[in-house]
């Protein structure tokens, strides 16, 4: 099969669920093309799979020329170009009364000329560039459409309607829902219960090594993690906030929390950090390469994951697949990968007490962590191994051609 990937950004070290089906698909036999909005700057985090597969040369960016005069130019070109070999395409990439400013603006046009190949499958990367794989659709350039709904996607339907996705709900052939949280939802946004499958994301479990973390009796270091992008809906204020109140609530303890990611809030983050007194024990590390991540999960006792919201978070998967006991907040879907009182705790969104209630919990009883670690990755093995999810993916591809 030949698969076109359209995304936000390529290579992003935060969606290696992405690159982990692009890959799969490769290790299969398929050919994959990638089409990204951004060229990713985060290139001494590349992720080792990047060089090793030679993604970048598959690579290929959605955008057009800045300047005016250097639009029109090449606008020009590609209509001499593909006027011949799909006419009504062409003319309906510039129908400004159907696309506005979109196609104006020559964007519409520049975007779409990389389709005027065939493809057996565009899948789309979050509900936003399903609407221009939808758009495809509507001009006849291809035939079959995947899109796959991830949070921040769910939440921009929450915020607008369902409407904003536009075309999308009639032209999409297999809406993807990784989660029971994002198919509830996209029901309620008006998509086809026919059309939606259940098909989470996972992880290379073999890359993420199970470590077995026998107990430490009487040692009360302890090393909490957070693996995230530093933005608001990952509530890494309550973490830090929770981290304040143990340190009163439980000075016996030499506690160290590492925040691993990059974000907008990073400022205001290691602010809070210096009014709270926690510079010692706080740090913010910034991005990380996954090979680093891996080594701060194997030296973490416990991953934090005070997030407000949710669909189904990759770095809790990773957390189990290791071996850590994860405590984290009721929200998406979290409780399909974190197994109350069984592989982890879960509590209120923003509630700081239940915070350090449940850190301190885990951080007095080095057996429960060490038997939550064993059953949460059990339970990833079983249910978001990459391997086995990529193999059901391809089924789901032949299965949209057969129809």
């Amino acid at each position: 099969m030949n698969i076109a990937f359209i995304v936000d950004e390529f290579p992003s070290i935060s969606q290696t669920f992405v690159l982990n089906q692009i890959t799969g698909l490769l290790d299969r036999g398929h050919q994959v093309d990638v089409f990204t909005r951004e060229i990713s700057g985060e290139k001494e985090q590349h992720h080792p799979d990047i060089e090793r597969y030679g993604l970048l040369e598959r690579t290929h960016y959605l955008g057009c020329p800045i300047s005016r005069w250097s639009r029109v130019v090449n606008a020009a070109d590609l209509c001499l170009r593909r006027m011949r070999t799909n006419p009504g395409a062409l003319l309906g990439a510039l129908n400004v009364f159907r696309y506005g400013r979109c196609a104006s603006s020559l964007t519409l046009l520049f975007q779409t000329a990389p389709f005027f190949r065939h493809y057996d499958i565009v899948h789309c990367q979050f509900g936003h560039n399903g609407r221009l794989g939808a758009i495809l659709k509507k001009l006849g350039l291809q035939k079959k459409l995947v899109v796959t709904f991830h949070g921040y996607d769910i939440r921009a339907g929450l915020a607008g309607g369902g409407s904003v996705y536009g075309e999308l709900w009639d032209e999409v052939d297999c809406l993807i829902a990784i989660s029971k949280y994002n198919h509830d939802h996209l029901l309620r946004f008006g998509g086809d219960p026919e059309k939606i499958v259940y098909h989470p994301v996972g992880i290379d479990c073999q890359r993420f090594s199970y470590k077995c973390r026998a107990a430490r009796r009487g040692d009360h270091r302890i090393k909490l993690l957070s693996v995230s992008r530093l933005v608001e809906e990952k509530g890494l204020e309550s973490g830090i906030r929770a981290l304040r109140q143990l340190t009163q609530d439980a000075p016996e303890f030499s506690l160290r929390y590492d925040i691993i990611g990059e974000g907008p809030l990073r400022a205001r983050l290691q602010q809070l950090v210096d009014e709270l007194f926690l510079s010692s024990r706080v740090h913010l590390l910034g991005a990380k390469s996954q090979n680093e991540v891996i080594k701060a999960l194997h030296d973490s006792d416990i991953l934090l994951a005070p997030s407000i919201a949710e669909a189904l978070p990759v770095s809790l998967m990773e957390a189990h697949a290791v071996g850590l006991p994860v405590l984290a907040t009721r929200v998406g879907s979290v409780d399909q990968i974190v197994q109350h009182g069984i592989s982890g705790f879960l509590v209120p969104p923003g509630d700081v007490a239940a915070l350090s209630r449940g850190l301190a919990d885990l951080m007095e009883s080095p057996d429960r962590r060490a038997d939550m670690g064993r059953r949460g990755r059990r339970h990833i093995e079983q249910h978001y191994d990459i391997d086995r999810l990529n193999d059901r993916l391809v089924n789901l591809y032949s299965e949209l051609l057969a129809a």
